[in-house]
């Protein structure tokens, strides 16, 4: 709310300008070629949605919409609304205060616009290792699981296959840098995305009739609560806020400053550009890709039928399309190879600031080992540890987006 009046609300004003610069990013026509930076400003954005669009916006929706009712979605909404202000803040001051390493590329994020900015060195730091350890669990090793157990339930393939292929294709990714990482965000992310978003499209044309009640149901359960039905147990206005609030927050990643790492390395001079970028992240991540879930969940009545997860997702696809828990099963493997993918960049990137950039090259050979091992056991426990580490980045980067408003105010207005 802060920073949207800051910024005259930003993501409203400027909106058309902003969905502009990622078209022609999208056509290989931004004028980036010749400014400092590793990767174009198009490439920087999709190297952030390779983390932030995930089994969150297949999952985690169902899930949201499972236990809130399809009020969570409306509550989904509005928070990445005020969600794109806060990535457009954490975006400008990403690229307004990166520091250029001794290999030429760039580093950028909240501990750098910590310590730049502020001055804060220690809480950089805290960011830094937070990120790191945070980024192990959250980002690589329980994804692998996921991907792994989806693989084995719907294809029969063993775990330990699995990851020795998850840690190979990861390694034949990262180990070129960001450069190779941004190539190959910027061809899989839209791609896969696409996939999903017009698998929904189709579902929702065949159930064209009901969208207009699942729209109001939406809305109104998110004021009044939702009645118990079928399998769903009721849930009232609090529950559905709770819920949407917290799928709108982890699914855009907004608030928690990593896409401030990914930006920070776009070949820009404009942090107001870039910041514009950065910003429909959220829009395309939450506004796009998880409100089609949330459509497809209320207007096919999976809402209601007492299953979570991606089960919920997928009894949604098979009740139009042919092999519709098929294209679930490939879309959460990708979903969840792209975020370990934006992870593993994240996490070198609070390294390098810690140690410097001689631990980056084996550090990409432990991240896909690590991938591998996260296959095969049981990483369950790390999920919490993960929370309670992305709950430290949440405060350190809150603290130095309050602290700098100004800062981002100026720069919107200039």
């Amino acid at each position: 709310m802060l920073l949207s009046w800051k910024t005259r609300f930003v993501q409203v004003r400027d909106f058309r300008k902003a969905f502009r610069l990622i078209s022609t990013g999208a056509i290989n026509r931004d004028s980036s070629s010749g400014t400092k930076g590793d990767i174009s400003p198009f490439q920087a954005l999709f190297t952030a949605l390779a983390a932030t669009i995930g089994n969150g916006n297949v999952a985690g929706v169902a899930t949201a919409i499972a236990i809130g009712g399809p009020g969570a979605a409306f509550w989904m909404w509005t928070v990445a609304l005020f969600g794109m202000a806060t990535k457009y803040a954490e975006v400008i001051l990403g690229v307004k205060h990166r520091i250029e390493a001794k290999d030429g590329t760039m580093l950028g994020g909240p501990m750098v616009y910590l310590n730049e900015g502020l001055g804060m060195r220690r809480l950089s730091l805290f960011f830094a290792i937070s990120a790191l350890l945070g980024g192990i669990g959250a980002g690589n090793m329980t994804q692998s699981n996921s991907v792994a157990l989806v693989l084995f339930s719907d294809f029969g393939i063993p775990k330990w296959f699995s990851g020795a292929a998850i840690a190979l294709a990861l390694w034949m990714v990262i180990i070129g840098g960001i450069r190779r990482i941004g190539s190959f965000a910027a061809r899989l992310v839209p791609s896969m995305a696409m996939i999903y978003v017009t698998s929904c499209i189709i579902i929702l044309i065949v159930n064209i009739s009901e969208l207009p009640d699942a729209l109001s149901l939406i809305v109104n359960s998110a004021f009044t609560g939702t009645a118990a039905t079928g399998g769903f147990a009721g849930a009232t206005v609090a529950r559905a806020m709770a819920y949407g609030f917290r799928r709108g927050t982890v699914s855009s990643e907004a608030g928690i400053g990593t896409a401030a790492i990914a930006h920070g390395a776009a070949r820009t001079a404009d942090p107001h550009k870039q910041g514009l970028i950065g910003m429909m992240g959220v829009f395309i991540d939450t506004m796009v890709v998880s409100s089609m879930t949330a459509l497809v969940l209320v207007s096919t009545g999976a809402w209601s039928s007492g299953l979570i997860s991606t089960e919920m997702t997928a009894m949604a696809f098979e009740s139009v399309l042919p092999y519709g828990s098929f294209i679930i099963a490939v879309v959460s493997a990708l979903f969840g190879f792209t975020t370990m993918v934006g992870w593993a960049y994240y996490c070198e990137q609070s390294l390098r600031y810690i140690g410097g950039l001689k631990f980056s090259i084996p550090f990409r050979w432990i991240y896909c080992g690590l991938a591998g091992f996260g296959a095969i056991f049981q990483v369950k426990p790390l999920w919490d540890w993960a929370d309670i580490f992305m709950g430290f980045m949440v405060f350190a980067n809150l603290t130095a987006l309050v602290a700098l408003s100004g800062e981002v105010k100026k720069i919107s207005r200039r």
